[in-house]
């Protein structure tokens, strides 16, 4: 007890560093934004589990040019208000860093349709953007 009571301040200070390294982690999860030209392609899902945080792992693999690229990530369910756990065989959109291609985003609200074949080394922009729930059957 005399130990505690002789160090209070630095427990303190060590505490808030702590604090302040979790909300800086859960910020830069959170907004793991495409940060250069962002272009698009079709990604495969391929396995999802729940996480804590009412959000679940979506792990997905896609192609850019001969290069095979497997990545994961967290997709809240309030957000898009539907489950996704019989997502898994399913094509979504997703973009990605042309610079970087393995700097990717899933946008779980825009399904691809099975006959669209994917772009080789992706496409600049989308019709109708990124918002909005639908399908797409044709990206040209």
């Amino acid at each position: 007890m005399e130990f505690i009571r002789k160090n209070i301040s630095l427990i303190g200070k060590v505490l808030f560093v702590i604090i302040v390294l979790y909300v800086l982690v859960s910020e830069l999860q959170k907004s793991n934004d495409i940060q250069g030209d962002k272009m698009y392609t079709i990604a495969t899902v391929n396995r999802v589990s729940v996480n804590a945080n009412n959000g679940e792992s979506v792990y997905y693999t896609y192609f850019i040019g001969d290069s095979l690229f497997v990545a994961k990530d967290i997709v809240y369910i309030k957000e898009y208000d539907f489950t996704l756990q019989n997502i898994i065989g399913v094509r979504l959109l997703m973009k990605f860093e042309k610079s970087e291609p393995h700097n990717s985003k899933l946008i779980p609200n825009i399904r691809i349709g099975n006959n669209v074949k994917a772009p080789i080394m992706g496409l600049k922009t989308i019709i109708g953007g990124e918002e909005g729930r639908r399908v797409i059957y044709d990206l040209q």
